[in-house]
Order: C-alpha cells, then structure tokens, then sequence
C-alpha cells in the first residue's frame, strides 16, 4: 500500500505513479506539467481496463481519485472532477462505480447522480 502524503499540483505525478504505477503517463503532458490531461488520460485508462476480467488496474485507478478527494488541494479536487465527469461517458460505468471508495461515491452522488 502506499503512503498517505498532501496531494497537490506539485506532488501529483508522484502521487499517481506511486499509486498506480502501471499507468503510463503521457511525456507531452509531463513537459508542460499539465494536469487536466493527465487525469483525463487516467479516466480513460479506468474505463478501458473495467473491459477486463481483472479489475486491480481499475481499483488502482479509483484509489488515486479517493487519495485526490481525502488529501489533495483544491486543484487536485478539481482534477477529480474531471476525471470523474470523463467516466460519466464510459460504458463500462456500472462496473467502476462498484469499486468506488467511499469519498468518491459520496462526490459522485453529489455532482453527477441526476445526470
């Protein structure tokens, strides 16, 4: 398991990498330290991975979110809901949202359940 540390602009790729470091993170997007890409690229990468039988890529995927929510800054807040507003086009939601944590169910109920 991985170390609870603040998640913010500066420590985001680290955190991502050491949360779910089968994700390979675009270069581009790393160059000109670009956030929103990233975390869209995340989603997407959930969302294909919930094609699977093994979901441990999925599960990986949504810890990130949930260590967004409980230890991020306000950007990185913003970054989850991003990502999270991504998902809401999978078609393999229904899969990914039964391994939601509890701080990304409670968000998810919040901002997107009437959509």
């Amino acid at each position: 398991m991985w170390e609870t540390k603040r998640i913010t602009r500066s420590t985001l790729v680290e955190s991502l990498r050491r949360i779910v470091p089968e994700f390979e993170i675009n270069p581009d997007w790393l160059e000109d330290d670009l956030g929103y890409p990233i975390v869209n690229d995340l989603a997407r990468y959930i969302c294909d991975q919930a094609r699977l039988p093994d979901l441990n890529r999925v599960k990986n995927g949504l810890a990130f979110l949930e260590a967004g929510l409980e230890f991020g800054d306000s950007y990185v807040h913003d970054l989850v809901h991003e990502s999270l507003e991504t998902l809401l086009s999978c078609d393999h939601i229904l899969v990914i949202k039964a391994h939601f944590g509890p701080r990304v169910l409670d968000y998810w109920k919040t901002s997107f359940q009437s959509r």
